[in-house]
């Protein structure tokens, strides 16, 4: 939303007769200056309908960002935009029933959202969707399925994905011991930004490199992964309710 053309005449007018199109897209070019502005065009959009604006109103809501927040109104957009099958509204829907954000605590509740919305490849609900069955909250525990929806997200490049399926196959949970693809998921998502990866690496370094007990050497790779992290664009640094877009 950083480089968005400012609003024309021509929308603005659009948007007080009442199209629900040139609401939303007058709500999205006000919100990087004034979020506040914007969610009165981002209600009316909703109220007509439309999707996308009903999933934002939610977010901001839910968080709320430029206006006070209201989990409950949140969790009834969320429904709205995640029955027309909205993947980041079916996502955060179920965000909001895991940790009872505006609705009773519900991880079953909160796995069916989340599969809705895998099936759909939202990464992050695949990695959602994983930890559950990891613990066995809400569904049966399936370390074999866990690993399915991690590999899943990993392969769309999310780096606390591609560290949880490290650590699987270097365990061997869910899945045979794999220490060898286990290094080039960890080393990926260091390489993508991922705190818990780069901090997994650095104490691997640390333990395989006696030289490395009093805190030298290791600092030095682990400052080299991150270095390497921020000439990358950053794909999303953890699961839970994303922002839509």
């Amino acid at each position: 939303m950083s480089k968005l053309a400012m609003p024309t005449l021509w929308t603005r007018m659009k948007a007080e007769l009442g199209d629900s199109e040139a609401q939303y897209q007058l709500a999205e070019s006000l919100r990087s200056g004034d979020v506040a502005a914007a969610i009165p065009w981002y209600r009316r959009a909703a109220r007509q309908g439309h999707v996308a604006a009903q999933t934002m109103l939610a977010f901001l809501l839910a968080n709320g960002i430029g206006v006070p927040p209201d989990p409950g109104r949140a969790v009834s957009w969320y429904r709205r935009a995640a029955a027309k099958g909205d993947v980041g509204a079916q996502n955060n829907l179920g965000y909001m029933h895991e940790h009872g954000a505006g609705v009773p605590c519900n991880p079953a509740k909160a796995a069916l959202w989340y599969r809705l919305a895998a099936l759909q490849q939202s990464a992050a609900a695949q990695v959602n969707l994983a930890l559950l069955l990891l613990d066995g909250r809400g569904v049966d525990r399936d370390e074999a399925e866990a690993v399915h929806w991690l590999r899943a997200a990993a392969g769309q490049g999310h780096p606390a994905a591609q560290y949880r399926l490290a650590l699987c196959l270097r365990e061997g949970v869910g899945t045979g011991r794999d220490p060898a693809e286990a290094a080039l998921w960890m080393q990926a998502a260091a390489a993508a930004g991922d705190r818990d990866a780069l901090a997994a690496l650095a104490d691997l370094r640390a333990a395989s490199d006696p030289a490395a007990e009093d805190g030298e050497g290791w600092e030095e790779e682990a400052i080299g992964w991150q270095h390497h992290a921020e000439r990358r664009p950053m794909q999303g640094a953890h699961a839970g309710a994303m922002p839509p877009g």
